[in-house]
């Protein structure tokens, strides 16, 4: 697992914290989710995981952050990059190969998997985000939308036990949202650890986590299963997030877990028959 223990952060030249004691718990076979508005650390906690923080990023560290066992102080880079992926939130910050393919393959490959091994991953990565066809191509030459699967097909490609998505359904379209639901479920059923840093709270509620955390100004205010979080409006609000309409019909109705509109429906069709 990993544990982030009472972690404080301040950016080299700021004054002000961007992460206060925070505390939080990552486990293989669950999908995470951190919410909260811009500026509430959400970012820079994304960057603990797989020791950006403190080896990249210069500032002042407290407390600690430990990946199965190994002090994210005491490990490069390079070795927290076998346990955690991160997938920033701009794919301009990731991407330096001169195709497609290289980009895909150059983390397995820097990892020393077999020949087989890496045309394998590589491939496979390519498939589930819609970019096989484009393997030859520069990546420059990809829209922004494709340059988002690419930089995330390079980082599942290496298939590390946790992996981290910076807000990864920016620019994306409603059919591959769909599609990255199924495949973060999928990645969770092989046994990784999904945490995902986004404000897309349509398509997370099509997500469906299993434990989420809210966040405002550097601190956790409030943390839970997806219903206990999710379907609190005044909470949302408190953060500046509006509550999906889903969200609202639900609370109308007095249910206390959010609804699929299927689902709501069915609910109102029912309380009129009655």
């Amino acid at each position: 697992m990993i544990e982030v223990h009472k972690v404080s952060y301040t950016y080299r030249g700021s004054s002000k914290a961007a992460l206060q004691d925070i505390s939080s718990l990552f486990e293989p076979n669950k999908i995470y989710a951190i919410v909260g508005p811009n500026g509430a650390g959400k970012s820079t906690l994304l960057r603990l995981l797989n020791g950006l923080i403190p080896h990249f990023y210069k500032g002042e560290f407290k407390g600690r952050v430990i990946v199965d066992g190994i002090d994210t102080r005491e490990a490069s880079v390079a070795e927290l990059a076998r346990h955690v992926g991160l997938v920033f939130q701009n794919p301009a910050h990731q991407i330096f190969s001169e195709t497609v393919w290289q980009e895909v393959i150059f983390g397995p490959k820097n990892l020393g998997y077999s020949e087989n091994q890496i045309l394998e991953m590589g491939r496979w990565a390519l498939e589930v985000t819609g970019l096989l066809l484009y393997k030859d191509v520069p990546p420059w030459t990809l829209s922004g939308g494709e340059m988002k699967k690419l930089s995330i097909a390079s980082v599942i490609s290496t298939k590390p036990k946790y992996i981290a998505f910076d807000e990864p359904t920016i620019g994306q379209d409603a059919s591959f949202k769909a599609s990255f639901v199924s495949l973060l479920n999928q990645l969770k059923s092989q046994g990784h650890g999904i945490i995902v840093v986004t404000h897309d709270i349509d398509w997370l509620l099509d997500l469906k986590p299993d434990y989420v955390y809210l966040m405002k100004e550097g601190v956790i205010i409030a943390s839970g299963e997806f219903n206990e979080v999710l379907t609190n409006n005044d909470l949302l609000r408190s953060v500046r997030i509006e509550p999906p309409l889903t969200l609202k019909i639900s609370k109308l109705l007095n249910i206390r877990r959010v609804m699929d509109p299927p689902e709501i429906a069915e609910e109102l069709f029912r309380r009129v028959r009655g």
